[in-house]
């Protein structure tokens, strides 16, 4: 071999060398997002996206609706707003022919979000109408609207008392061949708690 052919492969190999030492470095492999324990006794806030009519529903009933309120752990979120919710009736009562009133029970069984569904286990939220005679025919309501009074979850209980008030503009008229059965219009806002530990990754 040669000098100068020991010379051309020096220059090679200085040119190789600085070629590999200025290459642009390979990108960190992604790394698995973490998985949270979200524990017993959170909230959950959800508002439903279609109507339920107590007079039509049955235990056993789906019903969809949305997280309200984003769900958050130590400053960060691991249950967005948006997420899906699914809720399912366990017990639907109809008022009776003289007394009585119409009430919903729901529980959780769902929250989706991220490409991934996770089932939950929550306490019952119970919705109750104003029981009124069958017999009575009178107004009542008067400029209040439809609005739902939300009642707070006491902690192992059967869940939430929620009292809806209906009324109208002149008021509601109940007459003696029925009175008027609870609906819970879309946009309805409900709560949740979990009565277990539920695994996510946000």
């Amino acid at each position: 071999m040669t000098r100068q052919t020991v010379f051309v492969l020096r220059i090679l190999l200085a040119i190789a060398t600085s070629t590999t030492a200025y290459a642009t470095p390979q990108a960190e492999p992604a790394r698995a997002p973490v998985a949270v324990k979200v524990p017993a006794a959170t909230a959950i806030n959800v508002r439903l996206t279609q109507d339920v009519d107590v007079d039509v529903a049955h235990a056993g009933m789906i019903v969809k609706a949305r997280v309200d309120d984003p769900v958050m752990l130590n400053g960060r979120v691991v249950i967005p707003r948006e997420a899906g919710a699914v809720l399912q009736a366990v017990r639907v009562a109809q008022s009776g022919e003289f007394k009585g009133k119409d009430s919903i029970s729901l529980k959780m069984n769902s929250v989706s979000f991220g490409g991934r569904s996770y089932q939950v286990a929550t306490e019952y939220a119970t919705v109750e109408g104003k029981g009124e005679s069958k017999k009575t025919a009178r107004k009542v309501g008067g400029g209040a609207g439809l609005g739902a009074i939300v009642g707070g979850i006491a902690g192992g209980g059967t869940g939430a008392l929620i009292g809806l008030a209906v009324g109208g503009a002149a008021g509601t008229i109940v007459a003696s061949q029925g009175e008027e059965h609870l609906k819970l219009p879309a946009e309805t806002r409900l709560q949740f708690v979990l009565s277990s530990t539920v695994t996510v990754q946000p």
